[in-house]
């Protein structure tokens, strides 16, 4: 329901435009205007004209009261934006394509920005001629900003990512996990990337986004699938296509066998946007995933302020330290956490905040945390907007998670030795001060 009283902006907003702007009072007497930009202008003792332009929008510019007009003439071919962001009053928009009172209505908007209009013309060439008219709701009017801008294709002169050509399943480079950023994906150029989950395990993937850019889906499939790389095909094993920011897929591989696989990323066919960079996060491939190290307890953990709950993994093949490379997924984001250490597990564990700490302190067990001075066994990290923990002091090679080191933060600096069985959880900060955890992982070494 629109206001009783206008919407006053502040008029130090008029005064910020770059240039004061005449305008007709008709169709017939149109101010030239040629340039980019926000213009001042003022409806004030202007007449209503009821000049509809014909065509599907005639109905809405008939109803623009105290109207002003200007004939503008592209500057360049390409695609414009026309608005009144930042005006006093409660506008109306209408764009006319061709000159004078002979020009026809394709465009007209009411409330886009609060009671402010916009409207869009794609696809002109250099010099075409648009009647402009702008003029207020019911029996508004008075001073206002008309802002005029280029629309830019971020596709043109976009450079593409290392990982070219992967454009089909048969061309699918390798991956492993980790936190791939400002990868490239368009129309034309779908990516496509191969790995493998181990049986029992679980891969998560995040392909993180602005969609009102470009919308992405992502699709896992069976690397043997006649489908593979067809998008939309019914038999991929699991789907992310929403229309908002960012894809989540999660799949477990029940199949009893190890199983080759491929992501595709590819632009929806609807999407505003032709193409996008986005950041790939994946955490199961190569058979790195939950399940293929540690035998999880505590599990799942109680949900996060997300709605679900955080998941810790563990993988060997790190390379440094012990071998083993800790994940955490799934948590809130900006919010940061470490990983914790003990000898001894305990589920259900001992309720804190709005978690369960599952390392026993009681009976002379031991609990470590990787959060102590700088070095290799600081494990402090902060949840990035896929949830995926990001480590903050270079102790992960791949940028997330912690590679846990050989020593173990407890009194006397222990190290781990072959055959030795550790457990290991995450603690993390919610919002308002209070914290959780993610389900415990019993590792043996």
């Amino acid at each position: 329901m629109r206001p009783s009283t206008f919407h006053l902006l502040p008029t130090v907003s008029l005064l910020l435009a770059g240039t004061c702007l005449g305008q007709g009072d008709s169709c017939g007497t149109a101010a030239a205007l040629s340039a980019l930009g926000s213009f001042a202008f003022d409806t004030s003792g202007l007449s209503t004209s009821g000049f509809q332009g014909g065509g599907g929008c005639a109905s809405g510019a008939t109803s623009i009261h105290q109207d002003g007009f200007w004939q503008w003439t592209a500057p360049a071919a390409g695609d414009f934006d026309f608005d009144t962001f930042g005006s006093s009053f409660d506008t109306k928009l209408a764009v006319h394509a061709g000159i004078g009172c002979s020009a026809i209505c394709t465009a007209y908007n009411d409330d886009t920005g609060g009671l402010q209009s916009m409207v869009s013309l794609t696809g002109l060439s250099a010099g075409d001629q648009v009647l402009i008219q702008v003029g207020g709701f019911g029996v508004s009017y008075g001073p206002g900003l008309l802002n005029i801008t280029q629309r830019l294709d971020p596709c043109v002169g976009a450079i593409d990512d290392p990982w070219e050509d992967n454009d089909d399943c048969a061309s699918a480079p390798p991956l492993a996990d980790g936190t791939y950023l400002n990868l490239f994906a368009s129309r034309t150029d779908p990516d496509h990337f191969a790995f493998t989950v181990a049986a029992g395990d679980t891969v998560h993937i995040d392909v993180v986004h602005p969609a009102q850019v470009g919308d992405l889906d992502a699709f896992l499939w069976d690397a043997q699938d006649v489908q593979c790389g067809s998008g939309y095909g019914s038999s991929a094993l699991v789907s992310g296509f929403t229309s908002s920011d960012d894809e989540n897929l999660v799949w477990t591989n029940s199949t009893g066998a190890d199983m080759a696989v491929v992501l595709e990323v590819q632009v929806w066919a609807a999407s505003p946007g032709n193409c996008n960079h986005y950041d790939l996060v994946v955490a199961g491939a190569s058979g790195r995933g939950i399940g293929s190290a540690g035998t999880p307890f505590c599990d799942p953990m109680d949900p996060n302020s997300t709605g679900v709950p955080t998941v810790m993994t563990a993988s060997f093949g790190s390379g440094t330290g012990s071998g083993l490379h800790l994940e955490a997924l799934d948590g809130p984001p900006g919010q940061f956490g470490y990983f914790l250490v003990g000898n001894a597990a305990s589920d259900p564990g001992i309720v804190v905040s709005q978690g369960r700490l599952c390392l026993a302190i009681d009976g002379g067990n031991a609990l470590g945390r990787y959060n102590l001075g700088l070095g290799e066994g600081n494990s402090l990290g902060i949840f990035d907007a896929a949830g995926v923990l990001q480590n903050l002091l270079g102790t992960s090679a791949t940028g997330s998670g912690f590679d846990v080191p050989a020593s173990l933060p407890l009194a006397g600096s222990p190290t781990l030795h072959a055959g030795d069985t550790w457990h290991f959880q995450l603690w993390h900060r919610e919002s308002a001060g209070a914290s959780n955890f993610s389900n415990g992982l019993s590792v043996v070494f």
